[in-house]
This record gives structure tokens, sequence and C-alpha cells, in this order.
């Protein structure tokens, strides 16, 4: 039986990490490869269960498999991942922006990638999974990496401010603002925003906002049956364009994606907030 649970950071990681999370599973819950949709965020990932193979496409049928604890970048295409047996998985979320408060590496860098999350937060994270993997507990592992996490802090990111009023904007608006009109009620130059845009969240800020926009749309696709409701409200110009969008970040037709048993989006789409 597939177990996920979420957890929240303490209040000094709070600005950073949207949530600790663990995915355990006695056997192979995905017998085939399992979709990975877009979602705008990094995590880090401990797996100490068997391995899993990521970000496989059909380019890449094997996808990439590695040992110890991984970085996961942002995406913005769909990707799928393939379990091998036992499952047993701590992860964490950052908020959009929040891995800057632990690396200067910009995150525009990690777009699609899967890497050895040492090259990015250094050596302490091997020695971290270790000392993680000594407690078969969740809260317990999830009180250790939250005290590492809170020493490994470094200052808040002078960009955070124009990041977090920028998603606040566009989350918070019921029409389709343009990233243009939210620099003029700012006073930011365009050119700034796409910089900050794309060394803490890896994006830029317009196609932040198109998988804004498409997390919506495939949430608000469980509660209606018309997809001229979910362009109207998600504001898409029309049905196609959101059928266009929704063949880029999940490969398939929306009609078809509610058949299929899509265990890992099914689970970003209850509990991650967009």
């Amino acid at each position: 039986m597939l177990y996920y649970q979420q957890y929240y950071p303490s209040a000094p990681l709070a600005n950073f990490i949207e949530c600790y999370w663990v995915l355990h599973a006695p056997n192979r819950f995905m017998d085939t490869p399992d979709r990975l949709i877009p979602g705008g965020r990094v995590e880090l990932i401990f797996n100490f269960g068997d391995p899993a193979d990521w970000l496989i496409t059909p380019e890449n049928p094997h996808g990439i498999r590695l040992s110890g604890p991984v970085i996961m970048g942002q995406r913005n295409q769909i990707f799928y991942v393939k379990s091998t047996g036992k499952t047993s998985m701590l992860g964490l979320r950052f908020k959009p922006g929040g891995l800057a408060a632990f690396t200067n590496v910009p995150v525009s860098d990690l777009l699609n990638i899967l890497l050895p999350a040492e090259l990015i937060l250094g050596t302490a994270v091997k020695s971290l999974e270790t000392q993680l993997s000594d407690y078969p507990d969740d809260d317990q592992r999830i009180q250790v990496l939250d005290t590492a996490l809170k020493a490994a802090l470094k200052i808040t990111p002078a960009d955070l401010l124009a990041v977090n009023q920028t998603i606040d904007i566009l989350r918070n608006s019921q029409d389709d603002i343009s990233i243009d009109t939210i620099c003029q009620q700012t006073g930011w130059y365009y050119k700034k925003l796409e910089r900050i845009f794309l060394k803490n969240i890896g994006y830029t800020p317009k196609h932040y906002h198109k998988i804004l926009r498409f997390n919506n749309a495939v949430r608000f696709m469980q509660t209606t049956n018309t997809l001229t409701n979910v362009s109207h409200v998600c504001n898409y110009f029309d049905q196609a364009h959101f059928i266009r969008d929704f063949r880029l970040f999940t490969g398939t037709t929306p009609s078809q994606f509610k058949r299929e048993d899509n265990k890992i989006a099914d689970i970003l789409i209850k509990y991650q907030p967009v």
C-alpha cells in the first residue's frame, strides 16, 4: 500500500521550505513509469529503499539512477519515474526561490536535471543521509533534517522579496495579469525581474506564470467535466490553447489523463499548493 505524508518545517525555515514529505511502499508500486508533471519546485530527496529511475523520456527510456541524496531540479516538460522495488523516501520541497538560502548555485542551472545533492549543498549532505538512515521513524528523521537545515541556513536572499511579491500577485489575481503589468505596478524593470527569477526559481517570470496556470488548471479539472470551464476559469485564450499546454506538461490529453492512474501526479495535485 502506498503511504504519503507531508510535514511543515520549523519557523526559521518556513520562508524557504514548503514541506518535508515521506513516501513508502512495500513493493514496486509503479510497475510502469509514472508521470512527473512540472510543479515549479526544486526537491532534495533521500532514498532509503530500492533505487528509482527518474526523468524517463522516450529518448532516455532508462532514466537516471543515482545513489545517495539527490537534487531534482524544476521541470518544464513531462518526465516519468519508475520504482525498482521497495520504496522508502524522505524529501523536502523548496519554496520557489527557497534553495537560494542554502547555495549560490543559480537555480536556472538545475532545469530538467537530477544530480548528486553534494554538488549543490556540499559533502555534509552525504553524512546527513547516513545519520538519517539510523532513525527508522519518519518523525525523528524529519527533526534531524530540520535541525541540520537550520544550521546550514545562510542569510535571506536579497531577491526573495521581489520573488514572493510577484508570485503572490500571480496567484491572487482573478484576471490573466501580465508580467508587464506587474512591473508597472511595482516599478521593477522586466529584465531585472527576469534575472531574479532565473537565478532563484529557474524560469523566466512568463514561463513560471505558464506553469502556475497549468497547475491551477489540472486541479480545477478535478471539479468540472468541461474543458471550456477550465479554460475560462484559468484564463486560457481558448480550449485549444489549454490542450496544447496540457500535452506539453503531461504528454497526453486531459481526457486520457483523467482516465489513467497517475499516482505521483495525483499526490502532487492533492497536496502541493500552486
